[in-house]
């Protein structure tokens, strides 16, 4: 039987943009019941995570910086990445050393805790590197509460980066993970980390197989007819598209000219099915920066109600996406669902079910009349911006 490895939460502490103790956590912290288990998945006995996890606030808050960091960390660990081939690149700043801790879950019900202290080289300061390591794991089983998988106590050390043999510490580089010693030694399938960023302000149509589906043209553009993409031996892809009623195939190896009869959301509906699918095929975790941008409300939805259909989400993926659409708010049913980022003098992550705001209350107005300080512009911005607008146009 596979033994797989799964996210559970990261914190993070020391980050000069970041409030200490901040954290993104995947394992539900609200009662289940049985009309919204859809929408998670039981790891053992009580204690389930989402599969829907939304980082909504305004702009400059951290949404994008916090997805940036969770990806970044789990690439290092669990993709055998160097932090420079991370997302961890563009979020690493500062001079001082910046801590992570990162849970992971072994369907061998094992708890493991990795962490991590990186900070500037002194001889290169633009180079991070891991400076210290430890993991630490502990067994759990049925009657393991939600609060005792995070509780230090029980964890006993694996490995201390400081304390491992000479010759593997002679080949490891200074920005490699070991942890990638516990997932060898253990036989474990990493959970897929599906990064969608680079598509977020960008058009553009990737799909690797020769016929996009049918069905996904005609929901995002039923006018039409079929839309293949052929790959040369080069590399290169040709595209073809052609429309309901016309007997004319566009055809061209430029996506720019493709583009001009494609609508952007489109193209970015097109492309981010491809990753969608992926998710749901490997039981992934995807990221998804400003799921709005480009869509309709309709789609949007689409696209989230495909992690919580169990006859779909079979595999168990988990779909991480930011908005600042707060309307979404209210179609998600739990409030561990939902991280909401304020920036003040640092970016701050809070559970909507970790604020005193009651269940029964729309979300969206809560979020909308800025009820948790923070999450509406300010009215005072609001009105000087009105007054400098109304100044430049009467070129007063």
């Amino acid at each position: 039987m596979t033994r797989e490895l799964k996210f559970l939460k990261l914190n993070i502490n020391g980050h000069p943009l970041i409030t200490d103790n901040s954290e993104l956590s995947m394992v539900a912290d609200q009662r289940v019941y049985q009309n919204n288990s859809d929408q998670l998945t039981n790891l053992f006995g009580r204690v389930w995570i989402n599969n829907l996890t939304t980082i909504v606030g305004r702009n400059a808050t951290g949404k994008t910086t916090m997805m940036k960091s969770v990806m970044g960390i789990l690439s290092l660990l669990l993709e055998n990445a160097s932090i420079n081939q991370t997302r961890l690149n563009g979020i690493l700043i500062g001079e001082n050393p910046i801590q992570f801790e990162v849970y992971l879950y072994g369907t061998d019900k094992i708890v493991y805790l990795d962490r991590l202290v990186i900070e500037p080289e002194t001889e290169n300061p633009r180079n991070w590197i891991i400076t210290k390591e430890k993991i630490f794991r502990k067994k759990v089983n049925n009657q393991t509460s939600k609060k005792e998988i995070f509780d230090v106590n029980g964890f006993d050390i694996v490995i201390d980066r400081e304390m491992i043999a000479e010759d593997l510490s002679a080949v490891l580089a200074k920005d490699d993970s070991i942890f990638r010693m516990i997932i060898a030694k253990n036989n474990y399938k990493p959970q897929k980390v599906i990064d969608t960023l680079s598509f977020t302000n960008v058009n553009i149509l990737i799909y690797d197989k020769p016929n996009v589906p049918t069905e996904i043209l005609e929901y995002l553009d039923p006018t039409i007819e079929y839309l293949k993409i052929d790959h040369t031996d080069a590399g290169n892809a040709i595209y073809k598209l052609k429309f309901k009623g016309s007997d004319k195939e566009v055809t061209d190896n430029n996506f720019a000219t493709i583009e001009l009869y494609l609508s952007s959301g489109t193209a970015k509906g097109v492309t981010l099915y491809q990753y969608v699918l992926h998710a749901l095929e490997t039981g992934g975790i995807i990221f998804i920066d400003e799921l709005e941008n480009h869509f309709n409300h309709a789609i949007v939805r689409t696209f989230i109600e495909y992690f919580t259909d169990p006859d779909i989400n079979k595999n168990h993926a988990t779909l991480v996406f930011s908005t600042h659409y707060s309307e979404l708010l209210d179609d998600l049913e739990r409030g561990d669902q939902i991280y909401i980022a304020i920036r003040k003098e640092k970016m701050t992550f809070t559970r909507f079910s970790d604020t005193d705001m009651r269940e029964d209350i729309s979300r969206t107005e809560v979020f909308d009349a800025d009820n948790l300080k923070g999450t509406s512009p300010d009215y005072k911005s609001y009105m000087a911006l009105r007054k400098a607008t109304r100044r430049v146009i009467n070129n007063d």
